[in-house]
């Protein structure tokens, strides 16, 4: 017999959700990806969270910043294409200034996401992390998520830095 929190867990975006609420995230900052588009509406509704939406990348990074400045506990969801180009704030404001945020990271291009457009990305994403010294780790699939949103937020916060959590479709797309 299947319990309601193994069933929870069972629907990944859900249990994503749930650890957020479960942590305390006040805020969470987004640039839209078609993966990303129904968790961000269940943000949205969620009383206890503000989502914001951004135009670009840097751009979502510097309100992210200026959140957690403000002392809102603040997650950024984004395409890995996104962390790619927020390169220059990444390491001269976040890391920098030593903020401790979750990034949500749709993993986009990988053997999982063989869309040809994508496939650049998805090979440049891990290499571009390690070269600009971004924290970051890949969702373990056969795991359960929550306790894994949750090691990735405990790091940010206990490293005062980014940390990037690269997340397949099965992970945030509802």
């Amino acid at each position: 017999m299947t319990t309601s929190t193994e069933a929870l867990e069972a629907h990944r975006p859900s249990a994503v959700l749930n650890a957020l609420k479960r942590l305390g995230f006040g805020t969470v900052v987004s640039v839209p990806d078609s993966w990303l588009g129904e968790i961000l509406t269940r943000i949205d509704r969620e009383p206890g969270m503000t989502l914001v939406r951004a135009t670009h990348e840097e751009e979502a990074l510097a309100i992210a910043c200026g959140s957690r400045l403000g002392g809102v506990r603040t997650a950024l969801l984004v395409q890995n294409a996104g962390v790619l180009s927020m390169g220059a704030g990444m390491v001269s404001l976040a890391q920098r200034y030593q903020f401790p945020l979750l990034m949500l990271v749709s993993y986009r291009g990988t053997p999982d996401d063989p869309v040809f457009y994508h496939i650049p990305k998805g090979r440049a994403t891990e290499p571009v992390f390690r070269g600009i010294g971004l924290a970051h780790a890949c969702t373990d699939r056969y795991r359960p998520i929550g306790p894994q949103i949750e090691h990735a937020a405990t790091y940010a916060e206990e490293a005062s830095c980014p940390f990037a959590q690269l997340m397949g479709r099965e992970d945030i797309q509802w």
